[in-house]
């Protein structure tokens, strides 16, 4: 049974289709996908920086209200009043109800680290830390007079807040203070001071210390630990050991650089590129081209300036944004592998209803092809179906042109065959007079000897039997020429080679005579028999010798036999005219001829061309005009035998 390649060429090609356009789609889907989740999470890691940085604002800004509120205490309106009347008994009075205020207020506020209230020379007058008052001793100091907690004046920050207007407050570093009289350092805090005014005269510094670690809290809650980090950084263009440092960061260490001594800042951890946009623009988003990681950042500046403030940063980790990925991608392969095999699975059931209909008509066609009578059987009533039925009416069409060929070739040889004994009609005659005279002279010389009375039974008897082998001779020439003449079946058998020469021969002998060519044949002996027509091929041979003989008057025809393992060559040499090189293509056409009109019908050797080929040989020709042509018939030897087997 033959097995179609469709369904591999079939599954090949939906494969083919299939695969890559899903691949293509999924990548297509995937490549989307992340864009928009990383469009969404820069969108989403933007917003967390900016709503810390406005978080951070309004710590500022409630301390700084924090701030107003207590300067316009009533505590602090009567410190004014009595820094007004220059009574230094009504100031000291005022300081005990101040530090009961300082400690009511520290507890309502918990962010409160301390609360001080400054003279205008520098005395700390009245101070709470952490929820206790440190109580002023040593010796009265002016301006007013009275023992100190410990003295400021000399610190630039008290200095700055003197020349605020009135309400305006100072914002220190955020940075981690260090105790008084101590080395060591107390945790992150900011201060904030405004001037105490009195008729436009300062009369003292409120100041409070906020703790930081709210400022950390924040920082810290921006973003899970699983999915990045976020982390305060300070922008001071003009103050070097302090631009680029940690304020707050979920690596402690790390915090504060400038004051701990790990010297740690942006520029070790991130390229310049990424740290120079922090410390120059207000907003912004970068990756990370290490980490691929979302970095965004937002900009807050506590002191109203564009070259000092604080950078939040958010740092999202590349799984934060892309782990929904993995769940996509592995949902689009699942999907692709069902997409896969059901395409595979389509792919061979069209296979098989292609294929199924199609090895039916395969099947009759080869059926058709030993017997030319068969036709295929289909009830489909598809492509198929029609394509068989086609096939059907193709081959009664092809039948009844290969019976009509068949017989208009059968006619034609016979036209030939029959054109040729014409040709050879006349020399025939001439042949068959000499014997047919003899019997005459005989048979009169006979009846006269009868007449006289004196006949000779010896003589008779040699005159009958010279009349007897004049006669054998005759029929031998009408013999020959009938049986070149008459239809044969065209049974295939042996017959040697050298014979059907000869036979050949003897019907052109007397062509050859007249046209005054001398025919030479020497045959090989014992040369093995060919299976073939003899009939077909004695005719092929008389029209390759009247060819020769009309080509080449007084000249001579030699010809030859050439064995081969496969195959014999018999060839026709003439010393004639030769045939002319653009003719030499035409020779074997129907109907095409090189002889006066009435001399030849034109299909002698087309006629010997297709009966050489049936018998699965071929006619070769080699001419040169002016110097003759040889023909090469090439019959297979066995050619013949193996087919009638």
């Amino acid at each position: 049974m033959q097995r179609f390649g469709i369904r591999r060429k079939t599954l090949i090609t939906l494969l083919g289709v299939a695969v890559p356009s899903l691949l293509a789609f999924s990548v297509l889907i995937i490549a989307s996908t992340a864009h928009i989740l990383q469009e969404n999470a820069s969108r989403r890691v933007r917003a967390l920086a900016d709503r810390s940085a406005l978080e951070l604002a309004e710590l500022v800004e409630r301390s700084r209200t924090t701030l107003r509120t207590m300067a316009a205490s009533p505590e602090l309106s009567a410190y004014r009043r009595a820094v007004a009347d220059g009574d230094r008994r009504g100031i000291a009075a005022t300081l005990p109800r101040l530090e009961q205020a300082f400690l009511g207020w520290q507890r309502l506020d918990p962010t409160l680290q301390a609360i001080r209230l400054i003279d205008p020379a520098g005395n700390v007058l009245v101070k709470v830390k952490e929820g206790m008052p440190n109580r002023a001793a040593g010796a009265p100091r002016p301006p007013y007079q009275l023992p100190a907690v410990h003295y400021v004046g000399g610190r630039d920050f008290f200095r700055s807040a003197l020349t605020l207007p009135p309400d305006g407050i100072l914002v220190s570093n955020l940075e981690r203070g260090k105790v008084d009289e101590e080395e060591s350092f107390c945790p992150a805090m900011v201060r904030f001071a405004t001037p105490l005014k009195l008729e436009g005269t300062t009369v003292g510094v409120l100041v409070i210390n906020v703790w930081g670690e709210q400022a950390g809290r924040l920082i810290n809650r921006v973003i899970a630990e699983q999915e990045g980090s976020a982390f305060l950084v300070e922008r001071t263009s003009a103050d070097s050991a302090r631009n680029g440092i940690y304020l707050f960061h979920r690596d402690a260490a790390c915090q504060f650089g400038n004051q701990t001594g790990s010297r740690r800042t942006i520029f070790d951890d991130y390229p310049r590129e990424i740290t120079d946009a922090w410390l120059t623009s207000d907003h912004g988003i970068a990756r990370d081209p290490r980490s691929r990681d979302i970095l965004a950042h937002a900009y807050y500046s506590p002191y109203n300036r564009p070259d000092r403030g604080w950078v939040v940063v958010v740092n999202a980790r590349r799984d934060f944004f892309l782990e929904p990925m993995a769940t996509i991608g592995r949902l689009t392969a699942l999907w692709a592998a069902v997409v896969v095999l059901v395409v595979a699975l389509a792919s061979v059931v069209f296979a098989r209803s292609l294929t199924r209909p199609l090895q039916a008509v395969v099947e009759g066609i080869r059926r058709m092809g030993g017997r030319p009578e068969e036709r295929i059987d289909s009830t489909s009533t598809d492509e198929v179906g029609f394509l068989a039925g086609e096939i059907n009416r193709m081959a009664d069409a092809i039948q009844q042109q290969a019976e009509e060929r068949m017989r208009v070739e059968e006619q034609i040889r016979t036209t030939e065959k029959l054109a040729s004994v014409g040709e050879m009609a006349a020399g025939l005659a001439h042949e068959l007079n000499t014997p047919l005279g003899n019997i005459k002279a005989l048979a009169l010389l006979s009846r006269k000897e009868l007449a006289r009375g004196g006949c000779d039974p010896g003589a008779l008897t040699a005159d009958l039997d010279d009349i007897a082998d004049q006669a054998a001779k005759c029929s031998g020439i009408i013999g020959g020429l009938l049986s070149f003449a008459r239809r044969s079946a065209g049974r295939p058998a042996d017959h040697d080679p050298a014979e059907l020469v000869r036979e050949a021969l003897a019907l052109v002998r007397l062509r050859a005579e007249q046209q005054q060519v001398t025919l030479r044949f020497e045959p090989q002996p014992s040369l093995p028999p060919l299976f073939v027509d003899a009939d077909q091929l004695r005719q092929v041979f008389v029209n390759i010798l009247l060819n020769a003989i009309d080509a080449s008057p007084g000249g001579n025809v030699a010809i030859g036999l050439v064995p081969a393992p496969e195959e014999l060559t018999i060839t026709f040499r003439d010393t004639g005219c030769g045939i002319p090189d653009d003719q030499l293509d035409r020779i074997f056409d129907p109907f095409f001829t090189t002889k006066e009109v009435g001399q030849g019908t034109g299909l002698g050797l087309s006629v010997s061309y297709g009966m050489v080929q049936g018998m699965g040989g071929r006619i070769e020709v080699q001419s040169r005009p002016g110097a003759g042509s040889e023909f090469r018939v090439v019959v297979p030897w066995g050619t013949g035998r193996e087919t009638n087997e």
